[in-house]
Formats: C-alpha cells, structure tokens, sequence
C-alpha cells in the first residue's frame, strides 16, 4: 500500500512536470511565433524604406537636371507607389540640403503594420558639363591637348578621343587608305593597279572619312600613354581660388564661392586618354592654404586614366583625393560637341525642336549680318530683331564715354570677324556672336559698367573655325570675360586675363602664361546655343545609414 502511494505521488509529479513543460513549451512557441512575425513586419518595412530611397534618388537626380546640380530641399510621398507592392504600408522621403547645396541628407522613412523603418544617405552632387570647367578639350593633336605655360584657375576636362570618324567597316579603329601602286602617277587608285589588301577583302579601300577639326590635314588619333594631354612647365598651374586676378577683372564677374569660409572654386581634372605631363616648378592645387588663410590649396579632385609624366609628375600634384584616380565619367556619354561634319549630334533647340545638327540650327535661326569688324571707334550700327528674337547694336566710343555692343539671341557672320584692336569693347545683353570661319581678339571684352558677367549679361563667340585671342600685331595682356568656343583651335598668347570657359578640340596657351579663371555661375546663365549647353549630374554616395 506504502509502494503504490509512493508510485502515485511519483506519478502525479511526473505529470505536473509535463504539464509545466507543455505550458512552457506553448509559451516559447507563441513567444517565437510573435517575434517572427514582428521580425517580417521588420524587414517589410526595411525593404519599403529601401525601396522609397532608392526612387526619392533617381527622382532628385533629374530634380538636379533642371537645377544645374544644385541640391534644394524637398519632400517626396511614395506611399502609393509602393502600397502596389506592399498594401497597408506608407513612405516618404525627404531631401535636406547643406549650406552650399552641393551636399544633401536624403532620408527614407516607410511604416509596415505598426512597424516603421528609417534609412539615411548623405550624396554629393556637382554638374560636370562640359560649360562647368575653366577648359574643356575634346580631340587633342600634334600629341598635346593643351600646349604652353598657362594659369588655369578651375576644372579641366580633357578627353583625348581623337577626331571623329566614319567607322566603314566597324573595327573599332579609324583606318587609312590601303597602300597601292600608282602605275599611271596621276595620285589615285585605278582600278587594276596592284593594292595591299590590308582587310582582306578583296578591293581596294579608301581612308574612312574623318572630321579634321584642327585642319592639318591628316587624322589625329586618340592621345595615348606616350602623349601629353596637358603639358606644363615653368609657372604654370592649375589653382583652386582667384589668386592673380586683376581687382578691376573680378568686379565684373560674379564672386568665387566661399566653402567653410575659404574661397573654393572645388577645381577637378580629369584626363580620359593621355598623360598629364608637369615639369619644372608647374604644379597642380597648393599645399595648404593660400591667400593668408583665405582661400582653399588644394584641388577637389584628380581622375587621370594615365598618370603623369615629366620631371615632377605627380609629386606636384596637391589634391584632396590623391592621384591614383582614374577618369569618372565614362558612363555620362560627354563628348566634344561639335557643330558640325562627322561626329556632330542632333541639336534640340529651346523648343525641344530637333535638328540635324547646331549648324544646321545656327543657319536657320539666327540672325545674319553684314560685319566683318567691330572696334571701339567703329562706325555704329544695329540690325533686328528678326522673328526669333535676335539681335545686335553697337554705340561707337564717344569722347569718355565707352563704346557698348549689345547682343541678344543668335547672330551669325558669314566669314570672319575682328573684334578690337588694342582697345575696349564693352557689351550688354545676352547673345551669341557665330563666326562661320575664325573670330580673333585683339582688344579688351567685358561687361558695359553696371553689369555683371554671366548674371545680368553674357556674351558667348562661338567659331566655327578657329579663335585666336591677342595674335594680332600690338596686341598684348587682354581682359575678357565670355563662353568661348571654337570646333578647331582656340589661341590665347601674351598674358591675357580671361573669365569665362575655353571649349575647344585643341588648345595653344602660348609661352607668356596667360590666365583664364572659371566663372562657377556660367552654366546657369548661359547665352544661348552655346554647343553642349546641358547638364551632366555627378553623383557620389558618401555614406549610408539605418536611423534608430
């Protein structure tokens, strides 16, 4: 009797143990069961936020479009977008831009079944156009893109592409004539005449047609490791601030912006084919700041494919990323925008009206006139405006009183044109003079008194062929301020003071050092038509974060 209690209590002991057990058991169960369920809500709400983030970007990267690169803060509702995918969950995103709105705070917030999820980007933006640089070179010849001493005060841009070609039979390489006997000397081929059949296929090929935009006379392929892109020596310099700059010049254009208080033009440059070659006491950015403290040494930024060359190569070079870096931009597509010939792009105008090429723009649109020279004591003139707007005066020097050309729209010389002759031109307005040959300068060109380069008037001298600035006979240490293109070549000699942006396939900077300095406001008040007038948007991811 004693044993079988004894069993019973032992029984029932064991029972309650599994009872408890059991009851514990279900708990923990239930406990997960809740915790997973919490986990995917979690994780649902993580993937929205994700997700949000990822459009609020790509929707601020074409806000940027409009505004030139420059962050402004916003609000984004993705709420329906993503309830598609995820019903019952909302997602906002909101953009918060730093003081100088090159940097922008872009936060994604997304709530799923009471559980709500934050992500923090911070990205840098800049607008690398082609219009966003001190110099931009597009083809590069005779080895060099940019040859002589020269100061250069903001980005460059080189790409070194070589001339644009027809690409007949789509190897990828320009290709010339295949050599031939000329058994008739008359400097053709004849059919008959023996050939080498280079491609083997059977007849005798021509050179593929190219676009000699510098006009020697022979094709001038990409610039490669052998060549230099930018060749500097002596007191040459690519700088970071206004250092050097006539007072009387930088009154006239708008202000160098101001970083953390120092003036910083955040120069980048960037060589897609070809070596930088820097030589002597030349060098790129300073150590440390310039200026007594005021003004930014070092460049923002060095993207050179194929490094450096010369007697102090890249021990010269003071930037903030280093110069291991090689070229960026390769998926933006920027290219030398010419205006015409082999390798021209279609041109959209203002009315989104679409064109074989600008050139074919430039001839229909713009006004054309009858002047071949323009100088301070030229007799005066005004023709317009035509039905499209386009415009252009000029009141002669009088006594004290300056000479004023003033210029709105598009105006077209058929030929050439001169403009000055060892004295000022001052200008109003906002327009674009189009040389179909060269336009060469040879007096001082800035803004009439009261004005300001680019805000309130801009000039922009686009050549067809070439541009040639203080060449003539007695002209020497011109003051300009412009947008300067020219398809072929652009000549800068004696020491000239230049604000604005040099766009050309080559460049000659002469042996005198002249200066040109990069107006960072260009690209937002352009004078119209300038070829490659668009935006390209550089976006960095800085950093990344989940908010708690």
């Amino acid at each position: 009797m004693k044993q079988r209690g004894t069993a019973m209590t032992f029984c029932l002991v064991v029972m309650a143990l599994l009872v408890m057990l059991s009851v514990g058991a279900g708990g923990l169960a239930g406990t997960s069961l809740s915790l997973a369920r919490s986990d995917r809500r979690n994780a649902i709400a993580f993937q929205v936020a994700q997700g949000a983030l990822e459009l609020g970007v790509t929707d601020e990267v074409a806000a940027l479009q409009v505004s030139k690169g420059v962050f402004n803060s916003a609000t984004f509702t993705y709420t329906d977008t993503m309830s598609a995918a995820v019903p019952g969950c909302t997602a906002t995103v909101s953009v918060s831009a730093d003081a100088t709105k090159t940097y922008a705070w872009v936060t994604s917030t997304a709530t799923y079944d009471g559980k709500t999820k934050s992500i923090r980007t911070l990205i840098k933006a800049k607008d690398v156009g082609i219009w966003n640089n001190a110099i931009f070179a597009g083809t590069g010849a005779s080895g060099q893109s940019i040859n002589g001493n020269v100061d250069i005060r903001g980005s460059v841009h080189i790409l070194g592409d070589g001339e644009a070609y027809t690409d007949l039979n789509h190897n990828g390489n320009w290709d010339a004539a295949e050599s031939f006997t000329d058994s008739n000397h008359n400097g053709v081929w004849d059919p008959g005449e023996p050939f080498v059949d280079a491609n083997g296929d059977g007849v005798w090929n021509p050179a593929e047609p190219y676009n000699d935009t510098n006009g020697n006379g022979v094709y001038d392929p990409p610039l490669t490791t052998t060549q230099l892109a930018d060749s500097m020596s002596g007191s040459a310099n690519i700088g970071n601030n206004y250092t050097g700059m006539s007072s009387s010049l930088e009154s006239l254009i708008s202000a160098a912006p101001k970083i953390n208080g120092l003036e910083d033009l955040q120069t980048e440059v960037r060589v897609k084919h070809g070596e930088i070659g820097i030589s002597g006491s030349a060098q790129i950015g300073y150590n440390g700041a310039q200026d007594n403290g005021t003004s930014k040494g070092t460049v923002a930024g060095m993207y050179v494919n194929d490094g450096y060359t010369g007697n102090q190569g890249a021990s010269h070079v003071f930037s903030d990323n280093g110069t291991t870096n090689t070229y960026d931009l390769g998926t933006l597509g920027i290219t030398m925008p010419l205006i015409s010939g082999i390798g021209a792009d279609t041109y959209t105008d203002s009315n989104n009206t679409t064109w074989t090429n600008e050139y074919a723009y430039l001839q229909s649109r713009s006004l054309t006139v009858n002047v071949g020279t323009v100088t301070s004591t030229t007799t005066a003139f005004s023709y317009g405006p035509d039905a499209y707007g386009n415009s252009i005066s000029f009141t002669p020097k009088n006594g004290s009183t300056p000479c004023e050309l003033t210029v709105n729209g598009v105006v077209r010389i058929n030929g050439n044109i001169q403009i000055g002759s060892k004295d000022s031109i001052y200008y109003a307005g906002r327009g674009t003079i189009f040389a179909e040959g060269n336009i060469n300068v040879d007096g001082d060109l800035l803004p009439s008194a009261g004005l300001s380069f680019p805000k309130t008037t801009a000039i922009g001298l686009l050549a067809k062929g070439n541009m040639n600035l203080a060449t003539g006979n007695g002209s020497s240490q011109l003051s300009l301020a412009g947008a300067f293109y020219a398809q072929g070549t652009i000549k800068s000699a004696k020491q000239n003071q230049i604000a604005g942006t040099f766009v050309a396939n080559y460049f000659d900077m002469g042996t005198n050092v002249p200066s040109i300095y990069q107006v960072p406001d260009l690209p937002k008040y352009m004078p119209p038509a300038m070829p490659g007038d668009k935006s390209y948007i550089s976006m960095k991811l800085k950093s990344w974060r989940e908010r708690q």
